[in-house]
């Protein structure tokens, strides 16, 4: 397989996973909505994130998934969300992004280890191993596997200037844990639209402005312990 192996597995599926994700984070947000109703968002900044996970998991494990992805991540955790595919040796932590804080919005790992370590990854460009015989790069299904875990992230905000019930969602790649008040590296970013359809980027095209409304510095520190793998 080519050097463009790897980018294009986790292209083909993010395209698979695109519009069960982008429903399920259409239904979570519209679900946090009316939980939240009367409660001040200044006062609570923690409760939009973690409900949003939480419906995003029931949404997720009651609907059907593509081929080898499952709902993973240590629930208990402040709902900690990952989906994982074994198959392909992939897994995506969902989480909420700051852009008021971090430029580009992909929130550091901050400085629990496992975080550090599942934000540091080598680049994509690296080629995906697999047999002498594998198949096409743009196939549907791409043979051989990284022999080691591929971490991605699932970020997702709310659109500045809204009823705070328009998002946007996104998976990244991240290449190092990041410092405050810089963008996180990142060699890949797939924006995920309505309906599920995925556009390619390396920029963030959000309002720069938004106000991050939800996501106090340690929400995401101290949301969870563990690796994605675990």
């Amino acid at each position: 397989m080519s050097g463009r192996g790897t980018h294009r597995a986790i292209e083909v599926q993010a395209e698979a996973l695109g519009p069960v994700l982008y429903a399920g984070v259409a239904a979570s947000v519209a679900a946090t909505h009316a939980r939240r109703k009367g409660l001040k968002h200044s006062k609570y900044p923690h409760l939009a994130p973690l409900l949003v996970r939480v419906e995003l998991r029931e949404f997720l494990e009651s609907a059907v998934m593509p081929p080898g992805w499952d709902v993973g991540g240590e629930p208990w955790r402040m709902g900690q969300l990952l989906l994982v595919n074994q198959d392909l040796n992939l897994a995506m932590r969902v989480l909420k992004e700051r852009r008021a804080t971090y430029p580009n919005g992909v929130p550091v790992a901050g400085r629990n280890p496992s975080r550090r370590q599942a934000w540091t990854s080598d680049p994509l460009d690296l080629v995906w191993p697999s047999p002498a015989s594998a198949g096409d790069a743009d196939s549907a299904t791409p043979v051989g596997r990284p022999a080691e875990l591929v971490r991605l992230l699932l970020v997702w905000d709310f659109v500045s200037g809204t009823d705070l019930q328009e998002f946007t969602l996104r998976v990244v790649h991240t290449t190092d844990p990041g410092v405050y008040g810089q963008a996180v590296p990142c060699d890949l970013i797939l924006d995920v639209k309505d309906g599920g359809e995925i556009f390619k980027s390396l920029e963030f095209t959000g309002s720069p402005e938004n106000d991050d409304l939800f996501q106090p510095p340690a929400i995401e520190i101290d949301e969870e312990g563990g690796d994605l793998g675990s």
